[in-house]
């Protein structure tokens, strides 16, 4: 009986010790949830950014859309209408040259963002829900180019090897005003061996063949849009990588007529807005009024002489378009 006492006293002692020690140390479900919450905040999903952060990104472009209006108020009227969300250039080009995300710190409003959240190893670092991507910035990258020759002919001959692994640009430039080009490069002549195909007998070795192949060696984020692209209404403004219109007399009238004509900028022209219904019977359209009108709308005065007499008159029940169109029916000269 005093033993039985004795092993009870024992495993009591035991169990209120480990409970004990349990309570002083945490329980580990409990730590886990302490753990969890503490990372509350730490994932941040994009329907769930802070007033604060709206409030900080609205004051960052705030500034870089006044400064673009100081140094070219008609290009910022231009951004404000049509609520343009283009970087600009000079900037898009700051960041094509970071080689990590961290970078961008720098560029940052340091208000907007907690910076812990882009240690290494950090609390907030993330890294059991993904990691940081590499930027892929314009660089040399390995690719594959044929090594064809341009002379071959035949079908009993070919080449080999048929390809091969050069350094050619690529990369991001961050917008798609800028294409990542190469500013620097060199020709590699590759010797490629022509053979002579023989069916059921060993091939032939023809001879060598010298294939030029363009390497690259230095890149960097260009304009897309070349001073060549831009037409004789056009110049180009290579710090917004695009040709602009200097017929602004004509832009001004094309607006007057919006309910027919739209504002080419591309081409510097005011065209018709595009039609989706056809002519009626009796009638075309006609490209200069936007509109379809009679077929009958210049009728010709079959009694005046031919070539070696007066010119010939036209009439129209349309007096107003007779000026207008005098010029392209007309087949005399104008004194």
């Amino acid at each position: 009986m005093a033993a039985n006492r004795v092993q009870w006293f024992t495993a009591v002692t035991a169990l209120w010790l480990l409970l004990l020690v349990l309570g002083l140390m945490g329980f580990p479900g409990t730590q886990s949830q302490q753990r969890s919450a503490d990372r509350t905040g730490a994932i941040i999903f994009p329907d769930e950014m802070s007033t604060r952060y709206e409030a900080v990104k609205e004051k960052r472009e705030s500034p870089t859309l006044a400064d673009s209006a100081e140094a070219n108020p008609e290009d910022a009227e231009d951004d404000w209408s049509d609520q343009s969300i283009e970087l600009p250039i000079s900037y898009a080009r700051q960041l094509a040259e970071l080689n990590a995300t961290a970078d961008i710190l720098a560029l940052l409003d340091p208000d907007s963002i907690d910076q812990r959240i882009f240690m290494d190893g950090g609390e907030f670092s993330g890294r059991d829900i993904g990691v940081l991507p590499t930027p892929a910035s314009c660089e040399p990258e390995t690719q594959l180019v044929s090594l064809r020759p341009e002379n071959l002919t035949g079908t009993r001959y070919y080449f080999y090897p048929t390809c091969t692994r050069v350094k050619r640009c690529s990369g991001c430039c961050n917008t798609n005003q800028l294409v990542c080009e190469p500013v620097a490069n060199r020709t590699i002549l590759y010797k490629v061996t022509i053979l002579e195909y023989r069916n059921g007998k060993r091939d032939r070795f023809s001879h060598l063949e010298l294939v030029p192949v363009e390497e690259h060696v230095r890149c960097k984020c260009q304009c897309r849009v070349k001073d060549s692209d831009c037409n004789e209404l056009q110049v180009y403004n290579p710090n917004n990588c695009r040709c602009e219109c200097t017929n602004k007399d004509d832009r001004t009238q094309c607006t007057q007529e919006r309910q027919t004509k739209q504002w080419n900028p591309d081409t510097c022209s005011c065209d018709c807005i595009p039609r989706t219904e056809e002519c009626t019977s009796g009638s075309h359209y006609d490209r200069s009024a936007c509109k379809c009108i009679p077929n009958d709308f210049y009728t010709y005065d079959g009694s005046s002489e031919g070539p070696v007499g007066p010119p010939a008159v036209f009439l129209s029940r349309y007096p107003s378009f007779v000026n207008r169109k005098r010029s392209i029916f007309d087949p005399s000269p104008q004194h």
